[in-house]
């Protein structure tokens, strides 16, 4: 695959509109379709939105968003070094539950996971590392 995009910024809410500008501009520089780039807008926020709000339990730190293309696929992989965690092994929300008895949270990480195909979760010398593969072609996630 290759590198379309590496940035790396404080994670910081006011950030976010930097990191969905610039992956928004290399999907589009990709010729992604315009379902697929707001697809990987929406999981990208989310995902954003947890480590800015968690990984870090208010210290500073940085993220890092790198974005690769080839064979059929977009992957837009995440990157920072606050505390572990594998949002992938979450059990999916009770979406049939009545709303008064459902958990608060747990939606936007459904989101990722419906979004992404597939979105994986890794552990590496003290980062976290999500990594969303979403289809830019048929036939998806086969490399070049």
């Amino acid at each position: 695959m290759e590198t379309a995009l590496t940035l790396t910024l404080p994670a910081e809410l006011s950030q976010l509109p930097a990191f969905i500008a610039a992956v928004t501009k290399t999907a589009e520089s990709s010729g992604l379709a315009p379902e697929t780039i707001f697809n990987i807008e929406l999981a990208l926020e989310e995902a954003l939105v947890n480590v800015i709000n968690y990984a870090y339990e208010g210290k500073n730190g940085d993220i890092q968003v790198v974005c690769r293309t080839g064979g059929g696929s977009f992957v837009v992989e995440i990157t920072d070094t606050g505390a572990a965690f594998d949002m992938t092994a979450l059990p999916p929300p009770d979406l049939d539950a009545d709303i008064a008895d459902r958990k608060i949270g747990g939606l936007g990480i459904h989101f990722i996971k419906v979004l992404a195909h597939p979105a994986t979760y890794r552990r590496e010398q003290e980062k976290n590392i999500l990594s969303m593969t979403f289809c830019a072609s048929e036939p998806c996630g086969q490399s070049t």
